[in-house]
């Protein structure tokens, strides 16, 4: 299913089925990937040294967003297409910012370059209150940089 760049996708429960977590920023529809817009989760490899012990931080948000996305009605609005000729899309689960939630849990960080600084509070939470990413005494390099660093 193709998504045009303005339809309003809206996924009941049932519907869910044709939803895939890809990792903690991305989702597959129906076969299409959709990456999700102003925040940047950790990529489903990359782990992260946590009070002295490594902790498969990728798969953790991977699981976080898979959480999220099964709570209830899934709506997307397309924002763009990126670079690799992605749908960039805002997501909601039942009225709920899928970025806020995930930035706030601490299993994101913001992109204030996209977002227009929209989920910047909400990482300062997680940051104050130790939360994914930020919990313990955590060395976590961001995304971006991982990615940069452990290209294929």
């Amino acid at each position: 299913m193709r998504i045009p760049l303005a339809l309003l996708l809206t996924l009941s429960s049932p519907a869910l089925a044709g939803v895939e977590i890809v990792d903690g920023d991305t989702l597959r529809i129906d076969g299409d990937r959709v990456r999700l817009w102003g925040f940047d989760a950790p990529e489903k490899r990359q782990k992260c040294l946590t009070n002295g012990r490594e902790e498969p931080i990728g798969q953790e948000a991977t699981e976080a967003l898979r959480s999220l996305v099964a709570r209830g009605q899934l709506q997307c609005e397309t924002k763009d297409r990126d670079r690799y000729g992605r749908t960039v899309a805002d997501c909601s689960v039942g009225g709920r910012s899928i970025g806020d939630a995930m930035v706030w849990s601490g299993w994101a960080w913001a992109l204030p370059r996209y977002s227009k600084d929209r989920f910047l509070s909400a990482q300062e939470e997680a940051e104050q209150a130790g939360r994914g990413v930020w919990a313990g005494h955590a060395n976590c390099e961001a995304p971006a940089r991982f990615r940069q660093q452990h290209r294929r």
